[in-house]
């Protein structure tokens, strides 16, 4: 195209695509705009553009008007791609993890380090006194407002050196717990059932299952209160079937006697710790062979209203002692009678009884126990029969000699 210095009218050629642009005039050395002569600051612009835009402007609304034809709604914006993100951890609220079994678990580690300070403010001491109360021969005991503050202590320490240092399934630091769930959820109260093992190293090697009570305080804690072992259905069909292969049957003259060899018998096992403490102390007591007859009614009565719970420790007595002199003659004989006294039930026997026959009858009357305690000693309850003698568990006819005893012993007594 042509254009013209605007300074000095000097023409000069340039290509379409400068016009507009600034140059250097080859004459005059000015710089102008560059434009044909004439064109006075107009610029030309080509239409071709606009009419291209415009075209492709009317087909993309004609376009969005067929899309959206019968259909009101406008169009959904398009979706928002979110960055993909971890999905939240699952709270465990009924099982091994949940909170409820958490706390009980502390319980047992506390008590395998022997942590008695972490124990004694895991423990819900006012409600454990008020759940003692409840349990057999624990009704005189004062609630736990009634105490005194030396009362509540001895209470608290009692229970927690039970859990450290206790015996049988109550010793929390001889197992250690592996499995559990929550068995009762409520807004104040929680029951738990934890499944328990024999620590490395110790004897007990069966498993064994706790139900544990806990309860919210006033400060928003759950503490436990109570504790009891679940025997499961199944548990309960093995012990059957195991301890009916222990006894045998004997004849005797009249019938047949039952036998189970003696031994050692642990606490049952939903016998809390204090109700085993109480036992073990009463028993004690029993054996004093010296203890005024006013104290030994005393305890015989508190043995009696205990019932089932003290068989257990009774019959070992009964299977430790070796008689050997008057003493150990007159212990067995105290233990004889307490048990006659609390199950209504007479093996037939005397143990005032003396010569080879009466030894015979004596440890055959032993052994009947066991075996009635096997046979029986589940289903047993506290209601006392008439004391005679058992055509199943004591068929022995005593001498006349033992009968003279027996008549002796009862006026005695």
């Amino acid at each position: 195209m042509l254009i013209e210095c605007t300074f000095c009218k000097a023409k000069a050629k340039i290509p379409e695509s400068k016009e507009g642009a600034k140059v250097k005039c080859g004459s005059c050395g000015k710089v102008y705009v560059a434009r044909e002569p004439g064109a006075k600051g107009k610029s030309k612009t080509s239409p071709t553009p606009f009419i291209i835009g415009g075209a492709a402007l009317v087909g993309l609304l004609f376009v969005v008007l067929v899309v959206n034809s019968g259909n009101d709604k406008p169009a959904p914006p398009p979706p928002v791609v979110k960055e993909k993100t971890a999905p939240p951890p699952q709270v465990d609220r009924v099982g091994y993890d949940s909170a409820f079994c958490k706390v009980v678990r502390d319980i047992y580690e506390a008590a395998y380090v022997g942590n008695a300070g972490r124990l004694q403010g895991q423990l819900f001491l006012a409600r454990h006194a008020d759940h003692l109360r409840t349990l057999p021969g624990k009704e005189s005991l004062p609630a736990f407002a009634d105490m005194s503050a030396l009362q509540r202590d001895d209470l608290l320490n009692a229970t927690v050196d039970g859990w450290i240092r206790g015996e049988g399934d109550a010793v929390l630091s001889k197992w250690r717990p592996f499995d559990g769930k929550v068995t009762a959820e409520g807004d104040t109260e929680a029951e738990v059932r934890i499944e328990i093992a024999g620590r490395e190293g110790d004897l007990q090697t069966e498993n064994r299952a706790f139900d544990w009570k806990l309860a919210l305080d006033k400060d928003g804690r759950w503490k436990v209160y109570a504790w009891s072992r679940y025997v499961s259905p199944e548990e309960k069909r093995a012990a059957k079937v195991a301890a009916n292969k222990e006894i045998t049957k004997v004849q005797v003259e009249g019938g047949v006697m039952y036998q189970a060899d003696p031994r050692p018998l642990p606490h049952l096992d939903d016998t809390p710790p204090a109700v085993r403490a109480q036992i073990d102390g009463l028993v004690e007591k029993l054996l004093d062979v010296n203890l005024r007859a006013k104290e030994r009614t005393k305890v015989t009565g508190e043995l009696a209203t205990l019932g089932k719970p003290a068989l257990p420790i009774l019959l070992t007595k009964m299977y430790e002692i070796q008689i050997v002199d008057d003493r150990t003659l007159g212990q067995v004989t105290i233990l004889h009678n307490m048990l006659k006294e609390i199950t209504g039930r007479d093996p037939g026997f005397s143990p005032l009884g003396v010569g080879p026959e009466s030894e015979k009858k004596r440890d055959m009357a032993i052994r009947s126990w066991f075996a009635w305690y096997l046979r029986a000693g589940e289903r047993f309850e506290n209601e006392k029969k008439k004391v005679g003698v058992d055509a199943l568990e004591g068929l022995i006819e005593p001498s006349e000699r033992d009968k003279r005893e027996i008549d002796k012993s009862k006026r005695g007594n």
